[in-house]
């Protein structure tokens, strides 16, 4: 199984120093870590989010979210790639989305993601990709963080979701 687990930190200020501390504490199954905040030459958000791919120690993976839970003003959801059953999707309003392919290997399918990924290139503010192994065979594990048009959003989870070979999860927060 594969796990990605995204936390939203509502003010990094008060909050990062405690869910770095738990971090730190789980740090033995987190094999790649991705945070991001809005910032431009005028603002700097004290919104934060961190997008966690997880090792596969579920037990562990648990007891990481539950302590996450526990620091007020940080949200937690999670992405279950486990192959067996389709992932239930949350759906909501939210202007953070993240998206999470696992893309199996074949050449047709890789070429077909990626123009369709190109073609939306004006909603995916962070792409994030990492080899990985899905039930034995190779596979690629992509990460994408949305922003900008719902509509344009909504139209490329319908053109993921309409190719075969690909398990699709999402995010909002």
């Amino acid at each position: 199984m594969i796990k990605i687990i995204g936390i939203k930190i509502t003010d990094r200020i008060k909050e990062i120093g405690l869910t770095q501390e738990v971090l730190t504490k789980h740090a033995a199954i987190i094999t790649t870590r991705l945070g991001f905040h809005e910032l431009t030459t005028e603002k700097c958000s004290r919104e934060a989010y961190i997008i966690l791919h997880l090792s596969g120690n579920n037990v562990e993976a648990e007891r990481m979210i539950k302590d996450l839970k526990t620091i007020r003003g940080v949200e937690v959801r999670e992405m279950n790639f486990n192959g067996k059953t389709p992932q239930k999707l949350i759906n909501g309003e939210g202007d953070t989305r993240i998206f999470g392919l696992l893309v199996e290997q074949d050449h047709d399918l890789v070429v077909a993601v990626q123009k369709l990924l190109t073609s939306y290139g004006c909603v995916i503010r962070t792409r994030l990709g990492v080899n990985e192994k899905f039930f034995g065979k190779p596979a690629g594990l992509i990460l994408l963080e949305l922003n900008g048009d719902k509509t344009e959003i909504d139209n490329l989870e319908k053109d993921l979701l309409s190719l075969k070979k690909i398990h699709f999860s999402k995010i909002i927060f």
